[in-house]
């Protein structure tokens, strides 16, 4: 903008140098002026007009932005808030008892591998996969032999997520280390999520200071490989604010 400026300026002298004749009235220079106003922001910080009127351009740029980052924070607190009651809803009700539970948990687990395969990614598959995690939450806990160990290692998403779901719902500080390196290394975006949620149950569960050094830096360890503004590097954030001045 200033090199505009500087250029606008000289072509200006040098039609004065070469057709001195030619008049520009003020009318014509009051326009011009107007014109560059809106794009001096990028060279200063302000301008005073005569009479007292002053334009405040980065000042009022970086408050918009203010409002904008806050908005959008607020507006991504209410989904994953939304999320989490839609879970909690669902898992509250009762269901099945007994043998069934297992063989429930076999079906729901290959109910999201087949959806991830068959159904494209978008908010409908989201809301699936959320119903889904709601029934393991709810169902996982009544299996007494559960293998929590297995489904986190396992190569399948789906076992995965049932591993997250018993932990989200029943909290078991001796899985915390497993937990956490599944988290981690986790490659779908949707476990992901709720792996880091899985965490803070056990942290809530355990206390922040019983949670071991090792363990908090190797959350810290994720953040920088997560999209910026993801609902996943939020969800992880919560975990760490919650951990901040805990002694392993």
């Amino acid at each position: 903008m200033a090199a505009v400026i500087s250029l606008g300026a000289l072509g200006i002298g040098v039609i004065h140098t070469v057709r001195p004749d030619l008049k520009i009235d003020g009318a014509t220079l009051a326009l011009a002026a107007i014109a560059v106003v809106p794009w001096l922001g990028d060279l200063f910080e302000s301008i005073e007009l005569p009479g007292g009127a002053k334009f405040q351009y980065r000042q009022l740029q970086e408050r918009v932005e203010a409002v904008e980052q806050q908005a959008a924070e607020a507006q991504q607190a209410g989904d994953d808030a939304s999320r989490q009651a839609r879970v909690a809803l669902v898992a509250g009700g009762e269901g099945i008892r007994g043998a069934e539970v297992e063989e429930e948990v076999g079906r729901l687990v290959d109910e999201f591998t087949d959806l991830r395969r068959s159904e494209p990614s978008g908010p409908a598959r989201t809301y699936r996969q959320e119903l889904i995690f709601a029934e393991l939450a709810r169902l996982t806990p009544l299996v007494d032999d559960y293998d929590t160990a297995s489904a986190l290692g396992s190569a399948d998403g789906g076992a995965r997520l049932a591993g997250y779901a018993r932990l989200y719902a029943r909290p078991e500080e001796e899985f915390l280390p497993t937990l956490v390196e599944a988290a981690v290394s986790e490659g779908l975006a949707f476990n992901q999520y709720w792996a880091f949620h899985a965490v803070g149950s056990i942290v809530d569960a355990i206390g922040p200071g019983n949670v071991r050094l090792g363990t908090v830096r190797r959350l810290r360890s994720c953040l920088p490989a997560l999209p910026q503004g993801s609902d996943r590097i939020r969800a992880l954030t919560a975990v760490l604010r919650r951990l901040d001045g805990a002694v392993g």
